[in-house]
C-alpha cells in the first residue's frame, strides 16, 4: 500500500481547523488517561451500595472452612471470582527475557493497548495532511506529560491515592508511559527532520530556526532521560540516571513550552504538579539527630533517630512503611559547598524501612547495609568515627556522636496494615531476606499487639547471626526468640542469649553479605533453634536453606476456604522463588494478597 500522505499547502483557515483539531485530540488523550480511575471510584461505590445492601439484610462473614463458604466459591459466581482473581495474579507475573526480568504482563498488555489507543489518536482525522500527523505525533505526546509527573510523585501522587497502594508500585506505570510518550516524540522530530530533507531546507533549519534548534535540544534531552533509565546504565551509575532525570524534569517543561507555546497548558499542569509535589515533600521532611553505630561482624549500620510525636505517630500506625533519608550540609564529608564530595549529597534521597518505633523516647531505627554507594559509605564512616569521641566512654560516644539527619515520610503502602488486621485474611505469611526483616519484622509485631491470636508465621533467612542482632536485642528480643511462629534461617553462626551478640563465626560472613545481591537467595541456611540448657540459640546440624515450599505448602494446608496474606522482601531470587510455590495455590483457586516489598525497578 501506497504511503497515504502528502506535502499539502492548506489555506488560513485550514491551518485554523487543523489547529482545533491537534488541540481536541490532544485533550481526548490527556483525559482519556483518567478513565481508570473514573471506572475505579464507579467501582467502589456500586461494591459500597452492595455491602450496605447486605448489612441491611443480616449477612455474616462466615467462618473458615464453613460450608457455606465452600457453597460460595463452587456457585457460578464464586467460580468467575476465582478466574478473576487467577487472571490478576497472571498477569502480575514477570516477564522473563534472556534471563532479565522485562516488566510485568500487566505492564506490556496495557501498555501495547494504550500505545495503540494513541496511535489512533495520532492517526485520526488527519486525511492525507503530512504536517498534521507530524503534529499530531508531537502534541498527543505533550498531552501525556501531566500523567506522566503525577504517576512520579511521591507525597500528593493522586493515583497511588485512588488505587491505595505506595508510589514505588505506581511507578512502574510512570516508567511505562514514559516509553510510550518518548515514542509519539520521537516519531514527531524523524517526521520534521524528514519533511525539511525532502523540501533541501534541513541545514538552514538546523542552524538558524530557533523553533527547529529548541526542538532537537528537547528531543536530545528526553533521549539522554530514557537512555540513563536502561537497566544497564543505571546499574553502572544510578546517580548518573537520577542527576539526568532531574535535570529534564526541571528544563524540558520550559524548552517545550519555548519551542511551541501550544503545549504550554500541557507543561504548565506538570511543573505545577512537580512543585506542589516538592512543597509537600518539604514540608513533610523534619530534620533529626541521630546516633549512628555498627553493629559488631556486620556490614550493618543502626540509625536511631527522634522525631516529633505527630510524625513517629504517622509510623506507629504504618508498620513496614519507609522514609527518605538525606544528609544535610553539617553531616557530609566536605564542607566546601563546591565540592563534588558535598554536591552529590543534594541529590541523595535514599530509602530506608522503618524497623521498629520507640513511643517512649520519640525515637525510630533505621538499618543500612554498607555498600559501595555513597550514602550509605557515608553513614558507615559516621558510624565509626563515632566510636572514636569521647575517649572510649559509652555515654560520651551516645551524646557527642549525634548527627544531623532529614527524614522524609513516611512512604509505603499505608492501607497495607488496616488491610491485614480487618479480618479480610484468615493467615499471614512474612518472608525477609537479611535487612528485608526491617519490613515484616515490624508489621509482625503490630499483628500480635492488635490480635494475640492473630495466625501469622515469620521466616526470616540472614547469612550471620550478626545480621539479626538488631531485632533479638533490646525489649523486644524475648518476644522474637520465645515465638514458635518466627522461622530465623542462619549459615551455622549462633547467637548468645542475653547478649545479643554473635560468636566469632559470624564476621567471616557478615561482611560480604548484601540482601540486595541475588547471591543472598543462594546460600545455604540452618534454622536457628533455642538450646534451652545453655539458655542460648544455635543451629541445627544439618544446614540447608529454607525450604519455601514446604513453608508455602504448610501455610495454606490449614483450611481450603482460608484467605492468605503473603507477603516478602529480600533477594529477588527469593521473593520469585516464593511467588512461584504460591502460584500454584493461587491456581487452585485459593484467595491470596501478595506484596512484594522493594525499591528498586
Amino acid at each position: 500500500m501506497a504511503w497515504p500522505y502528502e506535502f499539502i499547502n492548506l489555506s488560513t483557515e485550514d491551518k485554523h481547523l487543523r489547529r482545533l483539531a491537534l488541540d481536541r485530540y490532544a485533550g481526548y488523550a490527556q483525559l482519556s488517561a483518567l478513565l481508570p480511575v473514573a471506572l475505579l471510584l464507579l467501582f467502589r461505590a456500586t461494591s459500597w451500595a452492595i455491602q450496605q445492601a447486605k448489612q441491611q439484610r443480616g449477612s455474616y462473614d462466615a467462618i473458615p472452612n464453613s460450608p457455606s463458604l465452600k457453597s460460595r466459591r463452587l456457585s457460578t459466581a464464586g467460580t468467575w471470582t476465582t478466574h478473576g482473581r487467577q487472571l490478576w495474579w497472571w498477569l502480575d507475573d514477570d516477564v522473563m527475557l534472556f534471563g532479565q526480568v522485562w516488566g510485568q504482563r500487566d505492564q506490556w498488555i496495557v501498555g501495547a493497548l494504550w500505545g495503540i489507543w494513541l496511535t489512533l489518536l495520532c492517526v485520526l482525522g488527519t486525511g492525507s495532511d503530512y504536517m498534521h500527523l507530524t503534529k499530531r505525533f508531537g502534541i498527543i505526546g505533550v498531552s501525556q506529560f501531566p500523567i506522566q509527573y503525577l504517576l512520579a510523585l511521591k507525597s500528593l501522587n493522586p493515583f497511588a491515592f485512588v488505587f491505595r497502594t505506595s508510589h514505588e508500585r505506581v511507578n512502574r506505570w510512570h516508567r511505562v508511559l514514559g516509553r510510550l510518550t518518548y515514542a509519539l516524540l520521537s516519531m514527531h522530530a524523524l517526521l520534521y527532520l524528514n519533511f525539511f530533507f525532502q523540501m533541501g531546507t534541513l541545514g538552514e533549519k538546523l542552524t538558524s530556526s530557533k523553533t527547529v534548534i529548541l526542538g532537537v535540544i528537547c528531543f536530545v534531552a528526553f533521549s539522554l532521560l530514557n537512555t540513563t533509565a536502561l537497566r544497564m546504565v543505571r546499574s553502572l551509575s544510578y546517580r548518573l540516571f537520577f542527576i539526568t532525570h532531574l535535570l529534564v524534569v526541571l528544563v524540558g517543561p520550559p524548552l517545550v513550552i519555548f519551542h511551541t507555546r501550544r503545549s504550554t497548558v500541557f507543561m504548565a499542569e506538570a511543573i505545577l504538579a512537580f512543585i506542589a509535589d516538592l512543597v509537600s515533600r518539604k514540608l513533610d521532611t523534619v530534620t533529626s539527630q541521630a546516633t549512628l553505630e555498627s553493629i559488631p561482624g556486620t556490614s550493618l549500620v543502626k540509625i536511631s533517630a527522634t522525631v516529633p510525636y505527630s510524625k513517629l505517630n504517622r509510623f506507629r500506625e504504618h508498620p513496614g512503611s519507609h522514609i527518605y533519608l538525606n544528609l544535610p550540609a553539617a553531616a557530609r564529608p566536605s564542607a566546601n559547598p563546591a565540592s563534588s564530595s558535598f554536591l552529590v549529597f543534594e541529590f541523595l534521597h535514599n530509602p530506608f524501612t522503618v524497623a521498629s518505633v520507640d513511643e517512649q523516647n520519640n525515637g525510630l531505627t533505621l538499618v543500612a547495609r554498607h555498600l559501595s554507594g555513597p550514602m550509605t559509605t557515608a553513614l558507615a564512616r559516621l558510624a565509626q568515627a563515632g566510636k572514636h569521641i569521647g575517649g572510649g566512654d559509652s555515654d560520651a560516644v551516645y551524646d557527642e556522636s549525634r548527627i544531623p539527619i532529614n527524614l522524609e515520610g513516611p512512604y509505603g503502602v499505608r492501607s497495607l496494615f488496616p488491610q491485614l488486621t480487618s479480618g479480610e485474611y484468615d493467615r499471614v505469611l512474612l518472608v525477609a531476606g537479611g535487612v528485608g526483616a526491617t519490613f515484616t519484622v515490624p508489621i509482625y509485631r503490630s499483628l500480635l499487639q492488635d490480635n494475640p491470636n492473630a495466625k501469622v508465621e515469620m521466616v526470616w533467612a540472614v547469612r550471620g547471626a550478626g545480621d539479626a542482632t538488631w531485632a533479638v536485642s533490646g525489649a523486644d528480643a524475648k518476644g522474637i526468640m520465645d515465638d514458635e511462629n518466627v522461622h530465623i534461617f542462619l549459615t551455622g553462626d549462633i547467637i548468645e542469649w542475653g547478649t545479643g551478640l554473635p560468636t566469632s563465626n559470624a564476621s567471616g560472613h557478615a561482611q560480604s553479605s548484601n540482601a540486595g545481591n541475588a547471591t543472598d537467595a543462594e546460600v545455604e541456611m540452618t534454622p536457628m533453634y533455642r538450646d534451652r540448657k545453655r539458655n542460648r540459640y544455635t543451629s541445627q546440624h544439618n544446614r540447608k536453606r529454607p525450604d519455601l515450599q514446604k513453608i508455602v505448602d504448610n501455610v495454606f494446608r490449614h483450611g481450603a476456604e482460608e484467605r492468605i496474606a503473603v507477603l516478602v522482601c529480600g533477594p529477588t531470587p527469593m521473593a520469585r522463588e516464593l511467588r512461584e510455590h504460591v502460584s500454584v495455590w493461587v491456581m487452585k483457586g485459593r484467595t491470596v494478597w501478595w506484596h512484594n516489598e522493594g525499591f528498586g525497578w
